[in-house]
Order: C-alpha cells, then sequence, then structure tokens
C-alpha cells in the first residue's frame, strides 16, 4: 500500500477529521469510516512525541467534547472498533484491515484518555448504560474492554501486528488512568467495576496469562517503527501520520457484511528475544506495557482478595514444566474455583535475573515470590540463584542512585527469600568472581551469603548515619536474624557494633548534657530533647538484635566462624558500656562465655601473631563445649505487608507508568498521584 507523510500542522486541512469531530452524527454503515480510517497513523514512542501530539490534537479534542453529547460519535467509533477486531482475529494477514483497525483504536485512545484528564468519567457515563445486547444486557464500554482483551489474546504478534497490540495496551493504560488522575488514592470507578467484575473469569485468566507471556518473550518493536520514534525527534511537527493513497474499496463489505478479500502478508513473526542478549530495554514497548498493565490490576482492591480476579491469578499460576502434585494450583478456602493457568518458570525467572534492575520488575518478583508459593519454591531451588539475587544486591548497594521504594522492595525481597532455610544455607556455597560494582573490598574469595550480609549492614551502617529510617534497618535486622543460624565465616558485625557504639556513647551523652545542665532546654526545645531520646531508643533497639544476631551464630555454627571470635577478641573492650545495662545483660553472657574460653587460650600461647593465633582458635573451636552456651529461641522473622498495602502501592505503580510509559498526562491531571505519593 502507497504511502506518504503529513505533519500534524496538516490536521486542520484534514476533512475527514471535521467532520469527525463537528455535530454531525456518523452512522455506523456510514463510507465516512472507511475515507476517516483510511490514514497511516503512528503512535509515538516517547513521551516528548506524546506530549507534542496531545498539544496537536488539544482544539480538536476540545472541540469533539463539546458535540459528541449530541452525536455520540465516540460511541459509534467504539463499535466500528468492535467489529474490525472482530474481523481481524479470523484475518490478520490483511494489512489493510490491521491499519483500519489500528487507527480506529488510536483515536479512541487520544479521546479517552482526555476524557480522563478532563473530568474523570463524566463523559463516559452513557457507555455505562445496559444495552440489549443478543439476550442480555450490557454496556458498550463492557463490550469495549472484552474486545481489546481478546485482541491481545486472540492476535498472534508479529511485525504487522506490534502496533497494534501496543495501542491495544496504550488504550487499555488510559482508560485505568483514571485512578492516576483521581484525587484520593483508592478511587471506585465504574471502569475499575468493569475490569474487576464485568468480565469472564476465563477471559481475565487467559488475558493475565499473555500479559506475562508478553513480558517474558521481552519481543522488540519492528525497525520500521522504532525508526518512526527515533528519527521524528528531528523534526517537531513528527511525522506521526502516514496517508493511504490507496484505500481498498472492499474493506467497508468486510466489516459490514463479514465478506473478505485476502490480503497476503510477507512480514516474518515476531520472535522471544534472547534473554541474554536484552541489554536495552528501551526498545521492548510492549513488554514495558504489558508488566505496567500487570502491576496496575494486581494492586488495586487487594484488601478483599476474592475481588480482584487479576491478583488471584498471579497468586496462583503454576510452571508448564511442573510434574508434581504440589505444582498443582489450590483454590483460597470458601472461594470459587478458578480458571489457573500456566507458566513456563524457567523462561520467567530469566527473565526476571535480566530486569529485576528496574522498579517495574522488582515489584512483579516481590508480588511472586510473597504470594505465589509456587513461584518462590522454584526460585529458591535454583542452582543459579545468584542470577537474581546479585542484581537485587546491587539495587541495594547503589542505593544513592536509586528511589527509595526500590531499596525497600529489593530489601523486602531479601527478607523473603532468608524466610527459607534452605536459602540460607546455599547462599554460602555460591562463591561469587571479582565484582565490578562492589569497591568495599576484594570479592575474589567471597560467597553469595557473604557478599549478601556485607551489603546489608553496609545499608544499616549508612541508615543509621543519615536517614534513621526504622523501617528499613528494621527488615534489614530481620533478613540477617533469619540468616544468623548459618552464618559462615562472619567479621563485619563487630564494625556496626562499633559504630553503633559510638551513636549510643553520643546520643547518650547528649541527652544526659540537656537534662543535667539546664533543665529549661528541656521545656523551651522539646523537639530536640524528643528526637535525642528516639535516636537512643532506635540504636538501643538496633544493638540489642546485633547482639541477638551474633548470639545465634555463636551458639548454632561457632566452628564455621572463627574471624567472629578472632573479631570478638580483639575487640572485646567495646561490650563493657553494655555489660552494665540492664536490657543487654541477658545476651551478652554467651558472648562472655566465648571471649574467656578463647582468651585463655591464647594466654598460653608464645607467639601471637594474627596468622598464629587464628590457627589456634581454628584448632580449639573444636575443643569448646557447646552446652556450656545459652540456648535462645530461634530468631525467625516474617515479612507481613501493611494493612492497607494499596496506600504504598498504588501511588508507586502510578508513578512508575507515568515516568515510564511513553505516554504523556498534563501535569494538572495528576495532581492527585502527586499527592499520594507525598504521602506513601
Amino acid at each position: 500500500m502507497g504511502a506518504q507523510y503529513s505533519s500534524l500542522n496538516d490536521l486542520k486541512s484534514n476533512e475527514y477529521l471535521s467532520r469527525f469531530i463537528s455535530e454531525e452524527s456518523i452512522l455506523i454503515n456510514d463510507p465516512f469510516w472507511n475515507q476517516f480510517l483510511s490514514f497511516r497513523l503512528q503512535s509515538p514512542f516517547t513521551t516528548a512525541h506524546s506530549k507534542l501530539l496531545d498539544e496537536s490534537c488539544l482544539i480538536y479534542l476540545q472541540q469533539f467534547v463539546l458535540n459528541n453529547p449530541k452525536t455520540n460519535n465516540y460511541g459509534t467509533l467504539i463499535e466500528v472498533f468492535n467489529r474490525l477486531a472482530n474481523v481481524i482475529r479470523d484475518e490478520y494477514n490483511n494489512n489493510i484491515i490491521i491499519h483500519q483497525t489500528y487507527n480506529s483504536l488510536f483515536i479512541l485512545r487520544l479521546i479517552t484518555k482526555y476524557f480522563i484528564e478532563i473530568d474523570s468519567e463524566q463523559n463516559f457515563y452513557p457507555y455505562f448504560l445496559p444495552q440489549d445486547i443478543s439476550t442480555e444486557r450490557i454496556s458498550l464500554m463492557t463490550i469495549f474492554v472484552d474486545t481489546l482483551f481478546r485482541t491481545t489474546i486472540m492476535l498472534p504478534v508479529d511485525s504487522s501486528t506490534y502496533g497494534l497490540h501496543l495501542e491495544v495496551l496504550n488504550t487499555l493504560l488510559s482508560l485505568l488512568s483514571i485512578q492516576m488522575c483521581a484525587k484520593e488514592a483508592i478511587f471506585i470507578s465504574s471502569i475499575y467495576s468493569i475490569f474487576m467484575h464485568r468480565l469472564d473469569p476465563l477471559l481475565i485468566s487467559e488475558f493475565t496469562r499473555t500479559l506475562l507471556e508478553h513480558f517474558i518473550k521481552q519481543i522488540e518493536c519492528p525497525p520500521f517503527l522504532a525508526a518512526d520514534s527515533t528519527d521524528g525527534s528531528k523534526n517537531e511537527s513528527g511525522s506521526l501520520f502516514k496517508i493511504g493513497q490507496t484505500v481498498a474499496s472492499s474493506l467497508w463489505s468486510v466489516v459490514t457484511l463479514g465478506m473478505s478479500s485476502s490480503s497476503t502478508s510477507t512480514a516474518t513473526e515476531g520472535t522471544a528475544t534472547s534473554i541474554d542478549s536484552i541489554k536495552d530495554l528501551r526498545n521492548r514497548h510492549l513488554s514495558n506495557q504489558s508488566i505496567h498493565l500487570l502491576l496496575i490490576l494486581s494492586n488495586h482492591f487487594t484488601n478483599d482478595i476474592h475481588r480482584n480476579p487479576y491478583r488471584l491469578a498471579l497468586l496462583h499460576f503454576t510452571d508448564t514444566q511442573g510434574k508434581s502434585r504440589s505444582n498443582s494450583p489450590t483454590n483460597l478456602p470458601d472461594s470459587e474455583p478458578l480458571p489457573w493457568f500456566s507458566i513456563d518458570y524457567h523462561r520467567l525467572y530469566d527473565v526476571l535475573c535480566q530486569t529485576v534492575h528496574t522498579d517495574q520488575s522488582t515489584l512483579l518478583l516481590y508480588l511472586l515470590l510473597h504470594r505465589n508459593q509456587h513461584f518462590k519454591a522454584y526460585v529458591i531451588s535454583r542452582t543459579n540463584i545468584d542470577q537474581i539475587v546479585l542484581p537485587v544486591l546491587r539495587v541495594i548497594y547503589t542505593s544513592a542512585e536509586q528511589n527509595s521504594h526500590h531499596i525497600y522492595m529489593s530489601l523486602i525481597i531479601l527478607l523473603i527469600l532468608s524466610e527459607d532455610d534452605f536459602f540460607n544455607r546455599t547462599i554460602h556455597d555460591i562463591k561469587l568472581k571479582k565484582l565490578t560494582w562492589y569497591t568495599e573490598r576484594s570479592t575474589n574469595e567471597i560467597s553469595l551469603g557473604g557478599l549478601l550480609i556485607s551489603i546489608v549492614l553496609r545499608t544499616i551502617q549508612y541508615n543509621m548515619a543519615r536517614m534513621r529510617d526504622k523501617y528499613l534497618h528494621t527488615n534489614c535486622l530481620a533478613t540477617l536474624a533469619n540468616m544468623s543460624s548459618q552464618f559462615q565465616n562472619l567479621h563485619t558485625l563487630l564494625d556496626l557494633i562499633q559504630q553503633q557504639s559510638r551513636q549510643e556513647h553520643t546520643a547518650s551523652s547528649s541527652s544526659s548534657t540537656i537534662i543535667t545542665n539546664n533543665i529549661q532546654i528541656i521545656a523551651s526545645n522539646d523537639e530536640n530533647f524528643n528526637e535525642y531520646v528516639q535516636d537512643l531508643s532506635i540504636i538501643e533497639d538496633v544493638m540489642r538484635m546485633i547482639l541477638e544476631i551474633i548470639n545465634s551464630c555463636l551458639t548454632h555454627t561457632l566452628q564455621y566462624n572463627v574471624n567472629l571470635i578472632y573479631a570478638l577478641l580483639y575487640n572485646r573492650e567495646i561490650f563493657d558500656y553494655y555489660r552494665t545495662h540492664p536490657s543487654f545483660q541477658d545476651i551478652l553472657q554467651n558472648i562472655d562465655i566465648i571471649i574467656t574460653f578463647f582468651t585463655e587460650k591464647i594466654d598460653q600461647l608464645k607467639y601471637r601473631s594474627a596468622e598464629y593465633v587464628k590457627e589456634t582458635l581454628e584448632t580449639t573451636v573444636k575443643q569448646f563445649p557447646l552446652d556450656r552456651l545459652k540456648r535462645f529461641p530461634d530468631l525467625k522473622f516474617k515479612y507481613v505487608e501493611e494493612e492497607q498495602p494499596e496506600d504504598f502501592f498504588v501511588p508507586y505503580v502510578w508513578s512508575l507508568v507515568y515516568k515510564s510509559c511513553n505516554l504523556h498526562w498534563s501535569s494538572e491531571s495528576v495532581l492527585g498521584l502527586k499527592q499520594q505519593s507525598l504521602n506513601s
């Protein structure tokens, strides 16, 4: 099909556009639609291009909003799209129908997004009303969403359909963006009611599976589409519209009469890119929008789990390669059986390893580890679990370059993994080669477990020195506590104890000074005093937990931690302050026993070089009577979500969509999102 290019500046001379936005009602069988949809519209691939398109179309959208209540051309265009989409599922090799379907949806998406930006759902009300369709009453908007889902599921993805698939997801994102534009964090809308309650559960399950497959395959955008998006940045008017010189005269009969004239496509089928070659995620637009939709749909209405079928589907899908009965899905108590699906866990795991450095993949991994017990068991059983743990550790290590939400979620992933004893054992058996990004010390002989402990301890030190975020250090310490009975070659904990001891001494001295030197300061500087007291309380809590972790390590794996014994002997004086403190006396008993026993052994040596002392410790540690140590309850912590998880996740997810989905929303329309993000 021949084509010529037209800039956005040519919109005003487009007679079909002028008629569409006018006061004229256009019937569904009018040949106008054949002409109007003959344009080759190219969706923008960057936020800048999307903004340019929105600004160029603004005057036409404003006029359309004024006239649509009378003309209902928006509803008619939805019906046109629905007809085209039904045809295209049988005639997906017909490029003419693909272009027409794409063009109709592109226009619908622009209008839909504008409707939501200016007044949420008011302009949609007529399309939520039930209509007599066959033998049931159903709204036009429900049919529209149903058709979008079925198009995603049933239409193969190749170079000729990639743009249409992407536009389907963009339209769904635009519909759901009513949440982002709402003034409250949880906004129950008629649109969300359709997504959650009005669609066939089988359709929802298959749609969720398809989105997950899109994410796994990481299909690259066809070069001819990507070229348009990159080259367009050099031309402000943007070559976003291709006008087809040849319009198939038989097309309208295809739509209205169900007859077709075949069109042969020579496009090759899009195939999944090798995971090893995923270096640039910017060109994986379909995968990008798929994970955005998964996160949006699965993180709303989470309080009542039975109300969110997308979340249920993600929590229960199983492995296509699984053979055992334990891999079969289970239904929730008192719930109707739902159609769970299966995904190849190996492929999903591989792509998560490659993309977990992004916020979106971190959130998906968190959700699956926290809620999908089948997938969690699969991940923990991997012999190459370092491939997914290392990127998570790198996010935490480079925390100065990351947003705080991403760091929190990465730390929670470690906490969830540390709940499993098998994970805590095996990470010490995985030896790492030199890591270019880890610069604290040489990693030539460090294990994955050692690296994890080192980075988590470093995070605690950084947090206590600068941020004093109780939520952050609580998760860090809980992770170390879960791992403590499996620690090997540990010694870095003493560095943290020294830091905490100095900070506690400073805070204690400061609070004492305030109290003893001038009692009036308390009255005039209440805030400063409370801050000192709060700091002291946090430091004492951290120190108590650190000592409990050391105690657990000594009672469970003493013989594998000669370095820790050496560090305790070398730094024994740092415990003097705590021996008289009532909060620490019980937990210090075992540490004192260890220090006393091995000090006696070292005192008998004629030569006390570091190497000779360590050799002696390695010999005598086998002779130490473990029954002399007091047994405390095992340290076990389990991650529990907050009571209102949506208060955190909904603004977080929508902030990612706003920044990363390459669509543009006016700053005025997302004021609610900005306020929600500030409060979360």
